[in-house]
């Protein structure tokens, strides 16, 4: 032995609690040491297994302290250390030499190396200002696992190590070095600076008095240190609950309390909101994922930190200052992490495992998805091209950016057309969600949409039909009594046999590439795609909601539901129709679904109010969707049976008939009844529906989205047979199964190949928004513009514009009936010269334009109205103007007409003094929304022409003031805020869900098998 190592004095300090499965390694390791320990104490906390035993066949009869079972580790070190056997006589080792006491602190559950002492001793030798040492810990299981080189904590009370998840031990951290504490498991104090220091702290329990010691050792001036070649193995058995312990210990509390008991006052003053902050962040996390438990225990433990931190500072020394343990403080940890689940974990492990992308990547599902987005993307280049500004068919060209569709959704007035007071769609404020998320582009907001929707609505078709591949039979009272087997996840199958992933890649490939999904894109029906992405998963949270007793799923179902019901209201009429039969048909006797189904249906219309009101005083609104009407084709009888709406983007209708074969053969089955009936039931809904809606005439996407989906849930369950079948004996039954496989896939791929070479042909285009020449409107007096053409069966078509084009949502802003009657009459006796272009003025209009002059016969009619002059004429546009000046708001005196300043919603003018009798016309349907003042006195409203708002002006003229009063719709968006956010809390999965056991996946060629451990009830006084 080296001399200069003779003159260290070792005390080892063992402290047991139920620890007989890992004493007796670790009192042979501490036995064997190269350089032998002097003096050994050893105290016991109340255990009841062998290990007292044990330990007094080492420390002799009546050496072993025992002590209660709820004493601390930290008192219990204190009450070893105070024994005599610590302070016994060494003999001298070298003459001479200064001897320099060490205490060697050690759990039960870890076994130093063989010359871990040693090692310890001479990096001590090597490096005088370092007091406290550790060595390096390894995992007590699989060796080559690093645990710990040091440990620090961030500004949050984060425990980092600088390792990454079972990162094997390959000399990487081998460098001694400063750290800013280590752990108590082979930690070597020298026993001066642990009377110093007062040792560990019992204030913190059971965890981060390691910490505590170290912050506490920096700021009295000496120094911490990592000795990585002394190597010690732990199993933390406390940590990873292997052994019950006697008394409370929060880890949180305790790390929270390092930081306020030792930060300076200054980095405490700036550290403090952001603690608490971060606090109310965890628990508001803990909350929405359904453990309140968590949640509460977070919220406690910042408590007990601030009651216990101002009394633990007042008992100790002032710190040091922040930059003392500051650059030993981790920078965003978790943030540094996030390469590694993307990239794996690197390559110098000797068996690497795959990164988390690469895993993910390999995935039926994810492979799935790829392809088909690769599918969309070639098939809508022409979109692709048109660089996001779509317009056309059932789609309004998005201009503006998300802040416009947050103002439409929330303003109680909208300025488009004649005006109106409807309130916007739903949809609207969906879509500005998604704009917002996407950079504030809703034009980006709607290519997105179109583009993913395929890709989307195969993926979630797949996990539907992964989910749904064994729907529960219908139960009777009788089937209620336990029978020591449940399902352990909703409409999951036990049996994984019948080929559950290619069928379920096939199901999500045909879904996705319907005709009425390929025909939606190309036309811009942003609803019907929404509701194809949707349903799929509707129907899953609705089988859960009738076939298990899950408190989210309701809520979940009907979260979507609305969702899809906000751009496409058919969707919930639709979903009652199926929901009533299902109920009887899944749910059978199970108590409670009749109310779970309540809720999943119940929450669309209620979330969704004042608009649902809106619908039902309008039916016929539920036939439209999100988008204006476009123009609708008139399919066969043949490709309606076939699930083809007809129209652009729909291939030829015979392309669905092995799929609409293999969901015809799919009765014939005796087995997976209820998954076939189901899927049958969706489409005996749909396609009536979907003749319904033709009628009208309107867009049948959303009707045959459900008959279509309900085909390809029956045909699935016939696949899944022929798929079994094809490892059947006979012949005959295998080469059947062929076919019926070969039929099926026809489906798919025909619909991808035919989508791919045509492409996404359709009325869809790059919007213009310098179309027509809105460049000569004025913005104080703000006129309109009446576009009208002629159409192919002889009547006229009228629009007013105003100064900007509308968005999204501002389609269905339709203006009052007496507005648009009068409108009507205005434009037919100006287009069949009866009339004159003044009782344009009347509607703000002053601005009359004709598309395509050259060959629309209106052009000839215009011309020869008296009170109507040409401004110009092009080969896009012909462009008149009344005589009558007009504007939004108009003071009419008698015949004379003068347009005032006003704003799009708002007016504020001053009117000179006059005549008595003059009337100011504001060109807004009438309501009572409108408030007037004149002068700061209200002025007399009344309804003018039977539709338009106008106000009688005193003699003496005034200040007038106009304002739309919005309190109403501004409480409504509040109270529907407030719903959604409960609504989505609720739908979120239950504790269950978020804390489902996970199995260790293999690592390094090396499994670790953990048995199920009994819930950890109390901590002891032995630290892990």
């Amino acid at each position: 032995m080296a001399p200069q190592l003779d003159r260290h004095i070792v005390t080892a300090v063992l402290v047991t609690h139920d620890g007989a499965r890992w004493l007796p390694e670790t009192l042979k390791a501490l036995l064997t040491q190269s350089h032998p320990v002097d003096r050994l104490v050893a105290a016991d906390t109340g255990s009841t297994d062998a290990g007292p035993a044990m330990l007094t066949e080492v420390v002799g009869e009546g050496n072993l302290i025992t002590l209660p079972a709820r004493t601390r580790y930290a008192d219990a070190v204190a009450a070893t250390l105070a024994h005599p056997a610590s302070t016994i006589e060494v003999p001298d080792g070298a003459s001479g030499i200064d001897r320099v006491e060490w205490i060697w602190l050690l759990h039960d559950d870890s076994a130093p190396a063989p010359d871990a002492l040693e090692r310890l001793l001479t990096t001590a030798e090597a490096h005088p200002p370092a007091t406290i040492l550790g060595p390096k810990l390894r995992d007590w299981d699989d060796r080559r696992v690093l645990l710990e080189a040091g440990v620090a904590i961030d500004r949050t009370g984060r425990r980092e190590t600088g390792l990454d998840p079972r990162e094997f031990d390959q000399g990487q951290h081998d460098t001694i070095r400063e750290v800013m504490a280590v752990s108590s498991a082979g930690m070597l104090v020298r026993r001066d600076v642990w009377d110093e220091l007062g040792g560990l702290d019992p204030a913190f329990g059971l965890f981060r008095d390691d910490v505590d010691l170290g912050w506490r050792a920096y700021a009295a001036g000496h120094r911490v240190l990592i000795a990585p070649d002394a190597v010690a193995f732990h199993a933390e058995a406390a940590t990873r609950g292997a052994r019950r312990v006697a008394f409370p210990a929060d880890d949180r509390r305790s790390a929270l309390l390092v930081l306020l008991a030792n930060l300076p006052l200054s980095a405490l003053a700036l550290s403090l909101p952001f603690i608490v902050a971060t606090c109310f962040l965890r628990a508001a996390f803990f909350a929405a994922a359904k453990r309140p438990g968590a949640a509460g225990a977070e919220l406690a433990a910042l408590r007990g930190a601030l009651f216990r931190a101002p009394r633990l500072r007042r008992a100790r020394r002032p710190g040091l200052t922040a930059s003392g343990v500051n650059r030993f403080q981790p920078r965003w940890p978790t943030l540094r992490r996030l390469p590694d689940v993307f990239v794996g974990r690197g390559a110098t492990l000797p068996s690497p495992e795959p990164g988390a992308l690469y895993r993910w990547l390999r995935r039926p599902g994810v492979l799935m998805t790829l392809a088909l987005t690769l599918v969309a993307l070639v098939a809508e280049r022409g979109l692709l091209a048109t660089g996001g500004r779509l317009g056309g068919g059932a789609l309004v060209p998005a201009w503006g950016g998300a802040s416009d569709l947050w103002a439409e959704y929330l303003t109680g007035w909208h300025p488009v057309g004649l005006g109106s007071g409807t309130g916007a769609p739903p949809y609207a404020g969906v879509l500005a969600v998604l704009a917002t998320l996407l950079f504030g582009k809703p034009w980006l907001a709607v290519l997105v949409i179109l583009v993913a929707g395929v890709p989307l609505a195969g993926l979630t078709a797949y996990t539907a039909a992964r989910r749904l591949r064994g729907l529960p039979p219908r139960t009777s009272p009788a089937d209620q009594a336990p029978t020591g087997r449940r399902r352990s996840s909703v409409g999951r199958s036990t049996s994984t046999r019948g080929g559950a992933v290619p069928v379920a890649v096939w199901a999500g490939v045909t879904y996705a590439l319907l005709p009425v999904a390929t025909g939606a894109v190309t036309t811009g029906r942003l609803g019907t795609i929404v509701v194809i992405v949707l349903l799929p998963l509707i129907g899953v949270f609705a089988t859960g909601t009738l076939t298990t007793s899950s408190r989210h799923t309701p809520w979940a179902a009907g979260l979507l539901l609305a969702v899809a019901m906000a751009f496409a209201p058919l969707t919930w009429v639709l979903a009652v129709l199926v929901g009533l039969p299902a109920r009887y048909a899944l749910a059978g006797h199970r108590p409670g679904a009749g109310r779970r189904l309540a809720v999943a249906l119940g929450v669309p219309p209620l979330l969704l109010l004042p608009w649902t009101l809106h619908l039902l005083a309008h039916p016929s609104g539920f036939l439209r969707e999100a988008g204006p009407r476009a123009a609708v084709a008139r399919p066969g009888a043949g490709a309606l049976v076939l699930l083809s709406p007809g129209g652009p983007g729909t291939p030829v209708f015979w392309v669905t008939a092995g799929l609409a074969a293999a969901g015809l053969a799919a009765l014939l089955l005796r087995r997976r009844r209820t998954a076939v009936l189901t899927g049958w039931l969706l489409a005996i809904v749909g396609m009536p529906a979907a003749i319904l809606v033709l009628a009208r005439p309107d867009w049948p996407g959303v009707a045959l989205t459900f008959a279509a989906g309900g085909v390809v849930l029956a045909a699935s369950g016939m696949l899944r047979v022929a798929v079994a079948k094809l490892r059947s004996p006979g012949l005959v039954a295998r080469a059947g199964a062929v076919v019926v496989l070969a039929v099926a896939a026809s489906t798919p791929l025909l619909a991808a190949g035919l989508w791919v070479v045509h492409g996404a042909h359709g009325p869809l285009a790059r919007a213009n928004p310098e179309e027509f020449p809105l460049v000569v409107e004025s913005h104080v007096t703000r006129p309109r513009f009446l576009i009208i053409s002629s159409r192919a069966d002889g009547a006229v078509g009228a629009t007013v514009m105003r100064e900007r084009e509308p968005i999204p949502g501002e389609e269905t802003a339709e203006p009052p009936e007496p507005a648009r009657r009068h409108l009507r009459a205005a434009v037919a006796g100006l287009t069949s010269g009866t009339g004159g272009a003044s009782a344009l003025s009347r509607f703000g209009v002053g601005y009359v334009l004709v598309p395509d002059p050259g060959h629309d016969p209106l052009t000839a009619a215009l011309d020869a109205v008296p009170d109507l002059q040409r401004l110009g004429r092009t080969s896009a546009f012909g462009l008149w103007q009344p005589v009558t000046p007009a504007g939004r708001l108009m003071l009419i005196d008698g015949r004379t007409v003068t347009p005032l300043a006003a704003g799009p919603i708002d007016a504020k003018v001053r009117i000179p003094p006059g005549p008595a009798g003059r009337t100011l016309l504001l060109a807004e349907p009438a309501s009572a929304g409108w408030h007037a003042a004149v002068d700061g006195r209200p002025a007399r409203s009344r309804t003018l022409d039977g539709w338009a708002q106008s106000y009688d002006v005193p003699a003496s003229g005034g200040t007038f003031t106009l304002h739309r009063g919005m309190l109403l719709r501004h409480l409504w968006v509040a109270v529907q805020g407030v719903a959604l956010v409960l609504i989505v809390v609720l739908a979120l999965p239950s504790a269950a869900w978020v804390e489902r056991p996970r199995g260790r996946r293999r690592r390094g060629g090396h499994a670790r098998t953990t048995k199920a451990q009994p819930q950890v009830e109390a901590m002891s006084g032995v630290e892990s």
